[in-house]
């Protein structure tokens, strides 16, 4: 299951981006960091929270027909990413 921890630490990279993008947003300095901001945002907007979405299912759906054992898919990086959709999901609704 190599291809499945590779996607759940490009979607925790991914996360990560969100999270500074979204600091960027609430300090409002965007003219300070405008050279961060346009990659981030990049990876951060549009790419994280629909990565994570797949990654989480398909690692949810693995785990559960037992394909992938927990201890493979590095659950520390995993929960984060867990707790990052949480707080996707809260922003988009």
């Amino acid at each position: 299951m190599s291809w499945l921890r590779f996607l759940i630490k490009v979607s925790f990279i991914c996360n990560i981006c969100y999270l500074i993008g979204f600091i960027i947003r609430m300090l409002d300095n965007t003219d300070t960091w405008e050279h961060i901001t346009k990659t981030v945002m990049v990876l951060g907007g549009l790419v994280a929270a629909p990565l994570n979405i797949v990654t989480c299912l398909l690692a949810v759906i693995m785990l559960l027909r037992k394909k992938a054992r927990f201890a493979d898919i590095h659950p520390v990086i995993f929960i984060l990413n867990v707790i990052i959709l949480l707080l996707q999901l809260e922003l988009f609704l």
